[in-house]
């Protein structure tokens, strides 16, 4: 057949039945829906192996289009085959620490997220308002394969199995997070380099034939990379990017104990905060002539073509006081 003419029902069933018959008997292959940061619902496809306690989710809402063709349907089948083949779990996930609050509190943190947009998650979580925003909890798994990288939402049921409250969860996380997910600031200069320079390496180290005409030498990434260095300089208006180490959910750093204000005495001035996603935000300092609206501009056109509709944050902008010591909504 040239076009299946399916809806996102069929082509989920469609991808679950090819992906059982690809994984056998030995996998149960299912799909659930999934709601995610600002009330994004996905859909998401499961192959948990029957003696794994544990599975890895794949979502599969940008694979579909209307119109597929069986070809698309066969190699959409074959990508997700070796995704799950490669990021299959090869022991049984400890989550034992996450049964009793005096162990799971070690490894509470927190993240920041859009309060109106999750309005009705929110009345089902504990959290902490903090401007238009919301600090949420979420149980980090440090242990074997996601080493931080997966991640329990804290919801009002496991806050009463604990017996605990909203105070000792606040605690525990802002205690933990800059320990076990650090702060970082760079220019965003150096952030910018960065990224070109990884992406410049992978299309090089993947054009086989580029590399055997020699076109690209050793130092050619790092020559082009100080050159955007020298560019950038020319930038009338500096910007620093804060996140963590793992840049993951890195906003809340905004809301680590002293960093904003070991920036502003480093700087000596105060400066502006745009969350540019839920995973970082950009620090301007106040210089004269700022244009608070360019600003406000720049945080709204970044989440509108830059940055995924269940990582935006917020369209605001804040600024932190150094003599305050505190973060004051501007918009």
């Amino acid at each position: 057949m040239n076009n299946t003419s399916m809806n996102f029902k069929s082509f989920t069933q469609a991808i679950l039945e090819k992906l059982q018959e690809m994984l056998g008997d030995n996998y149960s292959v299912f799909s659930q829906k999934v709601k995610k940061n600002n009330g994004i619902e996905l859909t998401g496809v499961i192959a948990k192996r029957k003696e794994r306690n544990a599975a890895p989710t794949i979502y599969i809402n940008e694979f579909y289009h209307e119109g597929m063709t069986e070809e698309e349907m066969n190699k959409i089948g074959d990508l997700l085959y070796h995704d799950f083949q490669a990021a299959e779990f090869e022991d049984n996930v400890d989550l034992s620490g996450f049964t009793e609050f005096e162990k799971a509190k070690k490894q509470l943190v927190f993240k920041l997220v859009h309060a109106q947009r999750n309005e009705e998650l929110l009345k089902l979580i504990p959290h902490k308002l903090f401007h238009n925003l919301a600090v949420v909890f979420y149980y980090t798994v440090q242990e074997p394969p996601f080493y931080g990288k997966a991640a329990i939402l804290v919801y009002n049921s496991h806050m009463q199995q604990w017996g605990t409250n909203l105070e000792q969860l606040y605690q525990a996380a802002m205690e933990n997070a800059p320990v076990l997910f650090p702060s970082t600031i760079d220019s965003m200069q150096k952030v910018m380099v960065g990224i070109l320079e990884e992406e410049l390496k992978e299309d090089i180290l993947s054009d086989e034939n580029r590399k055997d005409d020699g076109l690209f030498e050793e130092n050619w990434v790092e020559e082009l990379a100080g050159q955007m260095i020298e560019d950038m300089k020319e930038m009338k208006m500096p910007m620093y990017v804060l996140t963590n180490q793992q840049k993951l959910y890195g906003a809340a750093c905004m809301l680590y104990p002293g960093v904003l204000k070991a920036f502003g005495e480093k700087t000596g001035q105060d400066f502006y905060v745009l969350p540019s996603s839920v995973h970082e935000v950009i620090l301007v300092p106040a210089t004269p002539g700022t244009d608070e609206r360019t600003l406000w501009a720049i945080v709204t056109e970044i989440n509108r073509t830059q940055v995924a509709e269940d990582e935006i944050l917020a369209d605001s902008i804040y600024y932190y006081s150094r003599n305050m010591d505190k973060i004051l909504r501007i918009s």
